[in-house]
C-alpha cells in the first residue's frame, strides 16, 4: 500500500495509471481509515468518484486479478472495522458470481456482519 497522499485530482492522475485494477483506502485526516474500496476495471476513475466528499488522503495498491482485488478489499474492510467503523454502507461483494463468500469469514458477503 502506498503512503497516505493528499487526495486531489492532480495526485490521483499523477500516481495512478489508467485502467489499473487495485484497492484503495480513504481517510479524512491521514491517520484513521474512513473508507475502503476497489476497482476491477479502472482504479483512477473509481477514486475520482470520491473527490469532494470530505476525504483528505488516499492510499492504494495495484493487484493483478479481480479475485485478488475482492480478497484484499475484504481484508482491508474487516481490518479497518467494517460497517461499524467505516463510511462503507455494505460489505464488499465479488464481481464474480462463483466467488460469493468473504475469504475471511467464509460466509456469503450479505451475511458477513450479522
Amino acid at each position: 500500500m502506498t503512503p497516505w497522499t493528499e487526495f486531489t485530482e492532480e495526485n490521483v492522475l499523477r500516481e495512478i495509471p489508467k485502467e489499473m485494477l487495485g484497492v484503495f483506502q480513504l481517510s479524512k485526516n491521514g491517520e484513521k481509515i474512513s473508507y475502503v474500496g476497489r476497482s476491477d476495471a479502472d482504479l483512477r476513475d473509481e477514486l475520482k468518484k470520491f473527490l469532494g466528499k470530505g476525504y483528505g488522503f488516499f492510499q492504494w495498491v495495484q493487484l493483478p486479478w479481480t479475485k485478488e482485488t475482492f480478497e484484499m478489499h475484504c481484508r482491508l474492510y474487516h481490518h479497518a472495522g467494517g460497517r461499524e467503523q467505516l463510511d462503507n454502507e455494505d460489505h464488499p461483494v465479488s464481481s464474480d458470481v462463483k466467488q460469493s463468500c468473504c475469504p475471511l469469514t467464509l460466509q456469503p458477503s450479505s451475511l458477513c456482519e450479522f
